[in-house]
């Protein structure tokens, strides 16, 4: 099951029935919702624990169900520091306008961001909202749900068209004309247009760029016009759009240059044995030297790792995200293509636009610094630029990187504790947690 990121407390069993609604509605957005009865009067302390639970599950948003005396929002929202959503649910004479009131007018101090009465579909659309400043999963889902809302209007509109095409608004076609710019050095040759087609020839000034050659050798992709280009992005907080297109190229089965938190790195999907074997050609490695992969978290390496040590748990909640590779032993049927031995080496890479690309593909990215092997590595995108050209999907760049220390690596595999290589954690801090560690 995957983690809860928001959670639902209604006061009452008749509160479900709007709740369940708005989640049918909503269930292709595939929220992470978790669900709790109980009544801020009959049942406080079940209220209380339940908040504490959920906090300790990772939960970031609340929505809080109430309908009559509905203090359940409140109560909520004096417990805890994650935001609250209230949702007045209609019951009684006044037909939840009293809920409405009651949750609205919260004492200074303790706020409730409350929607109209029984809209758990806005409420639910509120928290992914929050979300999505975090999490680009979520940001990418809200922008398919608009797009997905516009085309159903803009569907309804034609078929109240097809019913009364007197009311349609008939626009006039406009004549074409296609503008083409060239260099104005460059001979040009005349070529048959069809008919209709207006062209018209607008000479480039000199000293302005014609435009980007693409590699003859390998054609492009629709998606992929000009490969080996450079993205800059903000490494604090890079663009949502080109992060998604990163994600996209990746889930295509492409290998990208990426920022981390020591070197550039060659990337790709773990989970696609065809990726990997590119990287490996790209990188020119020999398929039986494992690549380590790069992970968002060490909740998603409990995926991965079973019977993880408390010492070593310590450890990892302690230095990552840093520069820090753990090989740890690996599921004999898991990762067969990054790594032919029965382990592998999991590392969460200190850096936004790496854990960004990770949250958007949900899956362990394949990463291996980007240069060739036997070549230093690239800590720019130009060096990237140079050692592999058109050969990229494109390179993510976020500036140059001064971290020079590559990663410390340690193996787990067996005891006692191996450091495989020396890097930018030190030992002294390593024997901290893991006293037997040996060098």
């Amino acid at each position: 099951m995957r983690e809860p990121k928001i959670g639902v407390i209604m006061g009452s069993p008749s509160d479900w029935q709007v709740i369940e609604k708005a989640l049918t509605v909503y269930k292709d957005l595939d929220l992470p919702v978790t669900v709790k009865i109980a009544s801020a009067h009959r049942t406080p302390d079940a209220v209380i624990h339940w908040i504490k639970e959920v906090e300790k599950a990772g939960v970031e948003v609340i929505i809080a169900a109430a309908g009559l005396s509905a203090a359940l929002p409140g109560v909520v929202a004096s417990h805890t520091l994650l935001p609250v959503i209230g949702v007045p649910i209609e019951s009684g004479s006044l037909q939840g306008q009293d809920a409405l009131y009651s949750i609205v007018h919260m004492p200074p101090g303790i706020p409730v961001a409350t929607v109209g009465i029984n809209n758990v579909k806005n409420a639910l659309i509120l928290s992914l909202h929050i979300l999505a400043l975090k999490y680009p999963e979520f940001k990418k889902r809200l922008v398919s749900f608009r797009k997905s809302e516009a085309a159903k209007l803009e569907q309804a509109h034609k078929d109240l068209m097809k019913t009364f095409p007197q009311y349609d608004l008939k626009i006039p076609k406009m004549e074409k004309t296609v503008e083409m710019r060239i260099p104005s050095e460059i001979k040009t040759e005349v070529i048959p247009i069809p008919p209709g087609i207006k062209t018209e020839v607008i000479p480039i000034p000199p000293g302005e760029e014609a435009g980007r050659s693409v590699d003859k050798k390998k054609p492009s992709s629709p998606r992929d016009p000009f490969r080996g280009q450079i993205y800059r992005v903000d490494p604090e907080n890079p663009a949502f759009e080109i992060i998604e297109k990163a994600a996209d190229f990746i889930l295509d089965g492409g290998v990208i240059a990426i920022p981390t938190d020591t070197v550039y790195g060659l990337a790709c999907d773990s989970t696609n044995e065809k990726a990997v074997n590119k990287l490996f050609d790209f990188k020119g490695r020999k398929m039986d030297k494992p690549v380590p992969i790069l992970i968002d978290g060490t909740k998603t390496l409990q995926k991965l790792v079973r019977g993880i040590a408390p010492e070593v748990q310590n450890m990892l909640d302690e230095l990552w995200p840093g520069a820090l590779t753990v090989i740890f032993p690996k599921p004999a049927t898991m990762l067969s293509a990054v790594s032919q031995d029965p382990s592998i080496g999991i590392r969460v890479p200190d850096c936004a636009v790496t854990l960004s690309v990770i949250s958007m593909l949900a899956r362990p990215l394949a990463v291996t610094s980007a240069n060739p092997s036997g070549e230093p590595p690239a800590t720019n995108a130009q060096m990237v630029k140079d050692y592999f050209g058109s050969r990229l999907s494109f390179i993510l760049d976020s500036g140059e990187l001064n971290k020079s220390e590559v990663s410390t690596v340690i193996s787990l595999v067996d005891t006692p504790y191996k450091i495989i290589r020396k890097g930018a954690i030190s030992t002294d801090v390593l024997k901290k947690f893991l006293p037997n560690l040996e060098e």
